[in-house]
């Protein structure tokens, strides 16, 4: 008797545990912008610049520099979904680069909107889904490219103008990823700011219409180019460097370098080859 009244016990326990959690609301999950925030302010008070844009609060890693005399500022973007400590090889830039004389801001990166495409997607029904298929474009639809790239910009806009420069001083800009192709987009737009030169780290563009044209976007990017891609990159990235040098030869850019790193880029190795590369780029200018 004892032993089916425990059995009893259990099942409405169980019952009651499974409806209690069928019951109970779904949360979202905390932004991972908010909780690198924290983070940055914890470990970095003293070296945060926050900057304030229709979009919200971006936070600012800022070096100054500590050599001898001053050549510059390096404006560095890393990739979606890193941070101002990116192991890319732009967080031992953001430190190494102040020993070269620049002052380095390392700008955190937008937050990702997934669903920045819901309200212009209609419907998809039985009779269509192999039209939807058919036009797929990559893990980025057009809407969250334009979303990322929008607050991406605007976080540099209001940094740019925050700079107080000489015009002896280089004003660098270096970018990984995706920050770096919907970067040079924009670079490609021929806007009206000074930038001496802009170095792109794994340029890609996740959307298979927008990467297609990024060679060519590359070729019409105004300031001196450096085009780093490494031998562990994806096979799109590589495939996509070899187009850009024939687009470049095309439109006559005679001053776009693209270097090949062979290794990956979170090696401590790469990162001083990078370092390497930049600051021999930059001493040509």
């Amino acid at each position: 008797m004892s032993f089916v009244t425990c059995v009893l016990c259990v099942l409405v326990l169980t019952i009651s545990g499974t409806s209690d959690a069928a019951s109970a609301q779904f949360v979202m999950p905390e932004p991972s912008v908010t909780i690198e925030q924290r983070d940055l302010v914890k470990y970095f008070p003293d070296k945060l610049i926050e900057l304030e844009t229709d979009e919200g609060k971006i936070l600012t890693l800022f070096s100054p520099y500590m050599s001898a005399s001053k050549r510059g500022v390096a404006i560095i973007l890393p990739g979606a979904g890193q941070g101002p400590l990116s192991v890319h090889g732009l967080s031992y830039l953001s430190q190494a680069l102040t020993d070269d004389g620049f002052d380095t801001y390392a700008v955190q990166t937008p937050h990702l909107n997934w669903q920045a495409d819901l309200l212009q997607v209609d419907p998809i029904t039985t009779q269509n889904e192999e039209a939807a298929e058919a036009d797929y474009t990559g893990p980025w639809s057009e809407p969250m490219l334009n979303d990322y790239k929008e607050q991406l910009l605007a976080s540099f806009d209001v940094l740019y103008n925050q700079l107080q420069m000489t015009n002896q001083e280089q004003l660098v800009v270096i970018a990984h990823g995706v920050s770096a192709g919907v970067f040079s987009e924009y670079l490609a737009s021929l806007p009206n700011i000074r930038i001496d030169a802009f170095v792109t780290v794994s340029a890609q563009l996740p959307n298979t219409k927008r990467n297609k044209h990024l060679p060519a976007v590359l070729s019409l990017v105004s300031p001196p180019l450096l085009d780093i891609i490494y031998s562990q990159d994806t096979q799109s990235i590589l495939d996509n460097a070899k187009q850009r040098i024939r687009w470049v030869k095309r439109n006559n850019k005679y001053d776009y370098r693209q270097r090949e790193l062979f290794g990956i880029s979170t090696e401590p190795r790469q990162h001083q080859r990078l370092r390497k590369e930049l600051d021999g780029f930059l001493r040509q200018l």
